[in-house]
């Protein structure tokens, strides 16, 4: 197994920066929201409603807080090194209380995810540096990647939305209309897309959706 050394926020924004992927902030929160970086908090507190808080050191942030961090506009406080405190239910069994304190990112996951726009995925080293010497490839291969300034991770297909849905997910919506997760954070954070709670997930009415779009 390989072993995993933290990377304070700011230096994983570096890396971001280094690899020429504009917004590092934004990426940095989604890669984590999508489960392809690895990322940890020095002390993670869950509180549910009618229990006392339960806090864990050096814990792992699963993939959902990200999701929920991103969806509820906490991702700079998330990433100054303080606390990120994500507000739940007041219902007992519902969405509980999170508190993330000192984000910390794996080298080696955000390596191999920055490893997808460099010459070599290991060790983390500056994209930029290694350009010069990077032979010219295909048109084909890799002017698009030259030319993006703010690329997203492959992504799996989901599930076309249905007129017959009530909603739909995040994912559905930025493979249905093309749209990136910032402008539809903003769209959400707006109430232009009406996002609704179902236990850990977001999903987005498609009501909204049409209304927004047609």
């Amino acid at each position: 197994m390989s072993a995993h050394t933290p990377l304070l926020p700011s230096k994983a924004i570096k890396l971001v920066e280094e690899a020429g992927l504009a917004e590092a902030q934004s990426i940095l929160a989604d890669y984590a929201a999508a489960g392809l970086v690895k990322t940890y908090a020095l002390m993670r507190t869950t509180i549910s409603a009618g229990q006392a808080p339960r806090s864990v050191r050096d814990a792992a942030i699963p993939a959902e807080v990200w999701q929920r961090i991103i969806a509820d506009g906490k991702t700079a406080e998330a990433l100054n090194g303080g606390t990120a405190r994500l507000a739940g239910s007041d219902l007992i069994g519902g969405e509980p209380d999170v508190q993330i304190t000192g984000i910390r990112f794996s080298d080696v996951s955000l390596g191999n995810v920055l490893g997808r726009y460099c010459s070599e995925p290991k060790p983390i080293t500056s994209c930029k540096a290694k350009k010069a010497t990077i032979p010219t490839q295909p048109p084909e291969s890799n002017a698009e990647l030259s030319a993006e300034s703010h690329m997203s991770p492959p992504e799996k297909v989901q599930p076309p939305i249905r007129g017959s849905d009530l909603t739909a997910t995040i994912a559905q919506v930025m493979q249905s209309t093309g749209i990136g997760r910032t402008k539809i954070n903003d769209l959400m954070n707006n109430g232009t897309l009406v996002r609704k709670k179902i236990g850990s997930r977001t999903v987005i009415t498609v009501e909204s959706i049409k209304r927004y779009f047609l």
